[in-house]
């Protein structure tokens, strides 16, 4: 499980880096699917990358029943045209975490699939476990728009029981212009939660093995602190969506033995590190183990990936998705890699280890974003499950997060105590519009954090509101009447609209409507009362007193006293006890920061230039500070998308968490 402290490697991963600085090499595009790291020989180079989840999922279902005392989640079978039982999964075994997968290289002539060579490496080894059936293989579609082919693999027997020994092709399928993809459904998989109600949306799970109808999964090795580590009904509900898929290993993204990527250098002994290059992988509580790949091709040991010091072979040794690794090139050359990666919907977590633990990973996004929004204050205090504040970078029990740069460089940040750092439960939102001072800066009046109450809705044919409608919806603009805006001008800002009802206008706007019948009402205010389409956020194209103008058809007359119609722009958040930070991006703009006191008043400390369009306001609370300057606020510090990130957690009382991070799209 992820709960066992290792302090010592704080200290080595420090060393391990440090040392290295002037090489360092740090991870290309969190989720691309290339990674390439270079030496000159002289001295080690450096790469945190991560290698996400793989492949496309080779099934999706419902859970049907979940175990209460043990990792098992099942799903139903189903019945064909025929009346024969279906079943949801592949052959028994197939998903067996420790089985050895061979490498299979296809052939084509003539617009078929002709032949396949199956490999083992430097062999099939009889002490290690095999497949209990025949594994299925999939074949890639017909690039031409001929036929798929199609192949059954055949286990050996005697010593070479679970071995796939041999293969039928069935058909070879037609008008192959290009060699297939042929893939084995079998060994190391995830289970991958896609029921986005669920509250463990895009947790994956390692399969242990299974049954035609039954996943047993490996719990101990897939859950953190305080989670249950033997009951699979703690994160599967009955009919929670899930989907198989691949999961990354050392040999999947690797390579191994005949087929080890290519400027790999592999080390004569497991003993020995130092003459060959290595991958430290997570051990999942905070700790990390040294892996290399030994060349044992002269010998009557198994070529492939050992941990050091250890006579085990790890070819199958899982890269979970939401922990990166550390690659060490030690030796002269340059080494290429590739991921397959699938994108999902699921948010973004970044793992906080509990106490002495250290969590290595990509920019998560794979695109430039800050500080303060990778951390964000909400998850900043004295909680077991926060990321803890310090008066120093020196201070006991301060947790700190290092940056590793492109350029080379790696800095340490921590939160100082006294600004903000423990009681913000809600982010603070702020509006922003264009900038309007000179150079397209922003100034004060550029951002905008207000709320208040609809009173009225009416059509307009103009931005400026001043040419109202008096035929019901019949013209492109609404005009809003509001109160309680603090601000004479809110043109460009992005306003929303909430709890709007009225009695429904027909489609022309010439009367009202019954919303069951479809029919016209001839007297104002029978029409059936209706949520209005204005609810939304909109963009600001006129203002005037007391009002604001979108560009949206009205399709209610307005009923003031039903709900509680209100607007808002930006949110003031909860738990604010001083003044924040804001820094500017996007909008075509660089350079625009300030601060914003806890009912919204906006100062600009720097407008920066080029925002011709709305920037994105990112607030922080305002502790963010570089361990070699203690004044200085630093929430926006930007993290490239090829930055490496390595968070220390040393508060004593911290546990492991999951920091929640927004979806790219927000």
């Amino acid at each position: 499980m992820k709960t066992r402290p290792v302090i010592s490697f704080l200290f080595y991963v420090h060393l391990l880096l440090a040392s290295q600085l002037l090489l360092a090499n740090v991870g290309g595009v969190s989720g691309s699917n290339q990674f390439t790291v270079s030496s000159n020989g002289s001295s080690t180079t450096w790469k945190i990358v991560s290698a996400s989840v793989t492949g496309d999922a080779v099934f999706t279902g419902s859970v049907a029943s979940r175990g209460t005392s043990d990792g098992n989640i099942t799903f139903s079978t189903g019945l064909d045209e025929s009346n024969n039982t279906t079943y949801p999964f592949f052959a028994s075994g197939s998903f067996n975490k420790d089985v050895q997968v061979p490498s299979i290289t296809p052939t084509i002539s003539g617009g078929a699939l002709t032949a396949l060579t199956i490999s083992y490496g430097d062999g099939y080894n009889t002490n290690l476990s095999g497949f209990t059936n025949a594994p299925e293989i999939i074949v890639s579609p017909s690039d031409g728009g001929g036929t798929t082919a199609e192949v059954t693999a055949n286990l050996g027997t005697g010593l070479n029981s679970g071995k796939i020994d041999s293969y039928t092709i069935s058909s070879g399928g037609s008008s192959y212009t290009n060699t297939p993809d042929v893939s084995l459904v079998g060994g190391p998989h995830f289970v991958r939660i896609i029921s986005e109600d669920s509250s463990y949306f895009g947790r994956v799970f390692l399969i242990k093995n299974n049954t035609r109808t039954t996943l047993e999964l490996d719990l101990d090795s897939s859950v953190v602190a305080g989670e249950s580590s033997s009951a699979a009904s703690t994160f599967f509900d009955v009919g929670t969506r899930v989907e198989v898929v691949p999961a990354a290993t050392l040999q999947s993204v690797f390579g191994c033995a005949n087929n080890l990527v290519s400027g790999w250098v592999s080390s004569t002994s497991y003993r020995r590190s130092t003459i060959g290059d290595s991958v430290f992988l997570s051990n999942g509580d905070g700790s990390y183990s040294e892996y290399i790949h030994v060349d044992y091709s002269s010998s009557s040991r198994s070529t492939g990936w050992y941990k050091k010091s250890s006579s085990s072979l790890r070819n199958n040794t899982i890269i979970y998705p939401d922990e990166a690794m550390i690659i060490a090139k030690k030796k002269n050359g340059t080494t290429t890699f590739d991921v397959d990666v699938i994108n999902s919907d699921a948010p973004a977590r970044l793992f906080i280890p509990e106490y002495g633990g250290v969590f290595c990973a990509n920019n998560p996004y794979g695109m430039k974003m800050l500080l303060g929004e990778l951390i964000p204050s909400t998850s900043v205090g004295t909680g077991a499950d926060k990321f803890k504040p310090g008066a120093t970078a020196d201070s006991d029990g301060i947790d700190t997060i290092s940056i590793l740069g492109g350029d080379g460089t790696w800095n340490t940040y921590y939160y100082k105590t006294g600004d903000n750092d423990g009681g913000i439960t809600e982010l603070m939102k702020v509006g922003a519009r264009s900038g309007s001072g000179g150079s397209n800066a922003l100034v004060a009046t550029d951002l905008f954090v207000d709320s208040g109450t609809v009173t009225d809705l009416e059509s307009c044919s103009d931005a400026a509101g001043s040419n109202t409608v008096v035929n019901y919806n019949d013209g492109n603009y609404t005009k809003i009447s509001i109160s309680g805006s603090a601000q004479s001008n809110l043109t460009g800002f992005n306003i929303t609209i909430s709890d709007i009802q009225g009695y429904m206008l027909n489609d022309d706007g010439t009367a009202e409507q019954n919303a069951s019948t479809g029919e016209s009402v001839d007297v104002n205010g029978t029409g059936s009362v209706i949520y209005s389409n204005i609810i939304g956020t909109h963009t600001v194209v006129g203002h005037g007193s007391g009002f604001v103008v979108v560009e949206k058809q009205r399709d209610v007359n307005f009923k003031s006293n039903e709900g509680s119609p209100s607007w808002n722009i930006g949110d003031l958040g909860t738990g604010y006890d001083g003044t924040a930070s804001w820094w500017a991006i996007g909008g075509n703009g660089t350079g625009a920061k300030g601060t914003i006191t806890t009912g919204g008043s906006v100062s600009v400390t720097s407008g920066g230039s080029g925002y011709t369009s709305a920037p994105q306001i990112v607030v922080s609370g305002g502790g963010w500070r570089i361990s070699t300057d203690g004044t200085a606020p630093q929430g926006g510090k930007e993290i490239d998308a090829s930055d490496g990130i390595i968070i220390m957690r040393r508060n004593s009382s911290g546990t492991t968490a999951y920091i929640e991070l927004p979806s790219v799209s927000n």
